[in-house]
């Protein structure tokens, strides 16, 4: 894929089909630019086509188009990234903190990432614990984590007022999440084209 300018939402038609097929899924890539050719996607087994994803066999010819959208960090002039997921919206800011990571890119970043259940937290050992804020709205006994939803409050405890004027916030995952987050973002002073969002829909 190359270098995607304008990041992640990539199309694909169903596996082994003619690439002219009506069918499109978007999907969003999880994967870096700098870490090859190679394209990853993180995907939630739901709709009609998603829940039989896992069926598909290795070497099944899959046609990409894309990417489409504006999830980018690149070339941008802020000294930190905030990335805010809720659930499989981890997935294109997956790809941004990876293609960071890669780049040795020297902006400071903080991920939040909210999900129910502790089991749905995906590649917790990769994102690891420093700087990113674990929410669960149904925790297990014991959780050290944040609770609840991603709200203003928590999103108070965790940027600084330096960080919501200065900073990109990089938003994707369930619609509510994303109003909340974005309202908020607006009430604290973060510039408009400082705020990033993917929309989509998925339970």
């Amino acid at each position: 894929m190359g270098n995607r300018d304008s990041e992640t939402e990539t199309r694909d038609t169903k596996p082994g089909h003619s690439p002219f097929t009506m069918n499109e899924n978007p999907f969003s890539m999880s994967s870096a630019p700098a870490a090859g050719p190679e394209v990853s996607f993180m995907i939630k087994e739901l709709g009609d086509f998603t829940r039989t994803i896992g069926e598909i066999k290795p070497q099944t010819i899959a046609y990409l188009d894309g990417p489409y959208g504006n999830l980018t960090v690149d070339g941008r002039e802020e000294p930190g990234v905030a990335l805010i997921a809720g659930g499989v919206g981890l997935a294109p800011l997956l790809g941004i903190l990876r293609q960071m990571r890669l780049t040795g890119d020297s902006r400071k970043v903080k991920l939040i990432y909210g999900n129910r259940i502790i089991e749905q937290i995906a590649y917790h050992e990769e994102l690891g614990e420093e700087d990113v804020v674990y929410v669960l709205s149904e925790p297990p006994e014991g959780w050290q984590g944040e609770t609840g939803f991603i709200d203003a409050a928590l999103m108070d405890r965790v940027f600084s007022e330096k960080e919501f004027s200065e900073w990109v916030f990089v938003i994707c995952g369930p619609a509510i999440m994303m109003d909340i987050v974005e309202d908020h973002l607006i009430n604290r002073g973060t510039p408009p084209h400082r705020i990033l969002a993917e929309r989509f829909s998925y339970d």
